[in-house]
């Protein structure tokens, strides 16, 4: 009698496609390009890119209610952004992989001093500074309310033991701001 052996194979996807998922997403969305390798060489920084930024993404297997921005990410794409001559952008989701459940982190710095409108309302739940901490649907009909046209919207914080304040954003909202800054 021989014995059968079957192969277990997983039902749950490899975290790796759910990063592929976003880094694609964002790249197409944008018109940027996804750093060939992302993740899996060391001198090869970000998941994303074009002339002027150097993106981290971030997202979940599943979806969740909250945004969190880790302080320890921005530090990292901070300083491979600085090595590239490039501007640090850290960009999470909610685990959808879809550009309307996606968040942009940036330094208040790479903004231009005129049309911008800083918001109040952003409730950040983090105790600790490590952490930028918010409900994804709540926040975004808080920056829908506030919202002004022709003005780069956003809403400001920081981390802890950094520097910079950090202005936080919809992707939609950065990507109006990227095409008027950059593109006309």
């Amino acid at each position: 009698m021989s014995c059968l052996k079957v192969k277990r194979v997983s039902m749950k996807k490899n975290t790796k496609e759910f990063s592929n998922r976003q880094e694609t997403m964002v790249a197409k969305y944008m018109g940027w390009k996804v750093v060939a390798g992302s993740g899996a060489r060391p001198f090869t920084p970000g998941d994303v890119f074009n002339e002027h930024f150097l993106v981290e993404c971030k997202t979940h297997t599943e979806e969740q209610p909250k945004i969190v921005f880790y302080r320890d990410h921005w530090k990292k794409i901070s300083e491979e952004a600085r090595a590239k001559n490039r501007n640090p952008i850290l960009i999470v989701d909610n685990g959808t992989q879809r550009s309307q459940n996606t968040w942009v982190a940036m330094s208040i710095r790479s903004l231009p001093f005129e049309n911008r409108n800083e918001l109040s309302g952003l409730t950040n739940t983090s105790r600790e500074g490590t952490t930028i901490i918010f409900d994804n649907s709540a926040t975004y009909e808080t920056f829908k309310t506030g919202r002004q046209e022709g003005y780069i919207n956003y809403f400001v914080t920081r981390f802890t033991n950094v520097d910079n304040l950090i202005a936080i954003m919809p992707l939609e909202e950065f990507k109006e701001y990227y095409h008027q800054e950059f593109e006309s």
